[in-house]
């Protein structure tokens, strides 16, 4: 069967041909003289013949494969595999070459593979961390992963030398809690130890999304990432993984990362992307300050879920001894000077400037809500204040944004509103279900749980409960 002749990706740093490989050649020369009684053909070669037989013989040569994968995960399905590996976008099938046929699951997966037939040849994945909610994976693009021997599998048309991650740039896109929790950290988790030699190969690809966060995907990998649904062409590669790794909200496990990498890794690795100056927050103690205020920021929203007493919580922190700012953090940015907006960037200029922003400050104080998210860029030693909106949020608000601080060396004050402290109050009676339980709400749909306690409620913090809190953090930073 005649190959065509695959090309090399732009990634592959090294020529490989043949004529650095002299004993290869000769060990070749021998074994074709013995087999044909022609003395040396390839050696008789001009040197595109010869990097073409090599190429050719090298795609041609398929290793035993070694696939482990992870299906029990509650967050996401996972495969990690290596050998001669051929990936198709447009049919979303990663092709696992087998040096014979009749390979199935059960001889190269083995007991992990739980809800896979031994006998299989093939097995489905969708390559998102939101294994658990149907709603939102019904929109996911699925991948195949067969193993197939040099028969049944495409020919290869371009050849890399990094491995390839797949997975989905689609569902929760956009969200910004979930882009960092469902994208950036399960690809920090999943690519970090590679040190950039990694390739992304991407499914549902949202091209501003790219831009948006270029600063932390250039970090991860040095190469161009593909839209894997618009690329026809059959990649190689020689280990590959589809999935990425996800272990709770906003969070690492170091106990299952792979070179043990925490969050405190990954918020150095944003101050090194952003070029973030504060590791560490004021120390209100130390003499070194200089009589330098701690700095605290109030994130605002432009929505439900507002302070309506804003002026007051000011009031009361800068009494305390803060200097107080309040911002949406999602404005576009000003040019030098204060001109006109920065426009056309893909929002990369307003996360470069978020993040400064955010890392200038000793304490964030935000309601429940995807602004929060920005406790990332928040230096070691800060005060993470969550303001708890009524609903039964406190298990949900606790996981999302309550153990995240504590795995990067951040302190956390959650803080539970009351009726009296909601503007629900204004809308029903006191006597409501919204008020008394709402776990019937809870079980009947989480879009009801949204319309009403995240879509229709704002906090009024009732000052005489609320001033502890902001001292507490005050003295969190001695």
């Amino acid at each position: 069967m005649k190959v065509p002749l695959p090309v090399r990706s732009k990634s592959f740093k090294k020529s490989r041909g043949a004529s650095c490989s002299l004993p290869l050649l000769l060990l070749i020369g021998a074994v074709q003289f013995l087999v044909i009684g022609k003395p040396f053909p390839s050696l008789l070669m001009d040197s595109s013949r010869r990097r073409a037989f090599f190429n050719l013989a090298e795609e041609e040569f398929i290793p035993e494969p070694q696939v482990s994968c992870d299906f029990n995960d509650t967050r996401s399905d996972y495969c990690e595999m290596a050998g001669a590996i051929r990936i198709r976008g447009s049919t979303s099938e990663v092709f696992v070459m087998t040096p014979r046929r009749g390979t199935t699951a059960g001889d190269v997966v083995g007991d992990n593979a739980t809800w896979i037939a031994a006998n299989a040849t093939s097995w489905k994945m969708q390559p998102y961390t939101r294994k658990g909610e149907a709603r939102i994976m019904n929109g996911i693009t699925a991948v195949t992963v067969r193993l197939a021997d040099a028969d049944e599998a495409p020919a290869c048309e371009v050849m890399h030398d990094v491995p390839a991650v797949v997975y989905s740039n689609g569902g929760y896109c956009g969200n910004y809690y979930h882009d960092f929790n469902d994208n950036i950290i399960p690809l920090f988790i999943t690519t970090r130890h590679l040190g950039g030699e990694v390739q992304l190969l991407v499914k549902q690809k949202q091209a501003w999304w790219f831009g948006k966060y270029g600063e932390i995907v250039d970090g991860l990998t040095r190469h161009e990432a593909l839209d894997l649904d618009g690329d026809a062409r059959v990649h190689c590669y020689r280990r590959a993984f589809v999935g990425l790794r996800s272990h709770k909200d906003l969070s690492i496990d170091p106990r299952r990362a792979p070179n043990n990498v925490s969050m405190v890794d990954f918020k150095r690795f944003l101050m090194w992307r952003y070029a973030l100056p504060r590791e560490h927050a004021i120390r209100t103690d130390d003499e070194v300050v200089g009589g330098r205020r701690p700095r605290l920021l109030i994130i605002t929203r432009r929505s439900r879920r507002r302070f309506m007493n804003l002026e007051e919580i000011v009031a009361a922190a800068e009494e305390l001894g803060f200097e107080v700012t309040a911002s949406d953090l999602m404005s576009p940015p000003k040019k030098q000077g204060g001109e006109a907006a920065v426009v056309g960037d893909g929002g990369q200029a307003r996360m470069a400037d978020a993040s400064a922003t955010v890392n200038a400050f000793d304490v964030m104080l935000a309601v429940h809500g995807s602004g929060l998210t920005n406790l990332v860029f928040l230096p070691m030693n800060a005060v993470v204040i969550q303001v708890v909106p009524l609903g039964r949020m406190e298990g949900l608000a606790m996981d999302e944004y309550g153990v995240p601080p504590r795995d990067m060396n951040m302190r956390y004050i959650q803080y539970n509103i009351t009726a009296e402290e909601s503007t629900l109050s204004e809308l029903y009676p006191r006597g409501h279900p919204v008020f008394l339980d709402p776990g019937p709400i809870h079980k009947q749909s989480w879009s009801l749980v949204k319309d009403i306690y995240l879509g229709k409620q704002d906090v009024r913090l009732d000052m005489a409960r609320f001033r502890p809190v902001l001292q507490k953090a005050l003295d969190l930073l001695r």
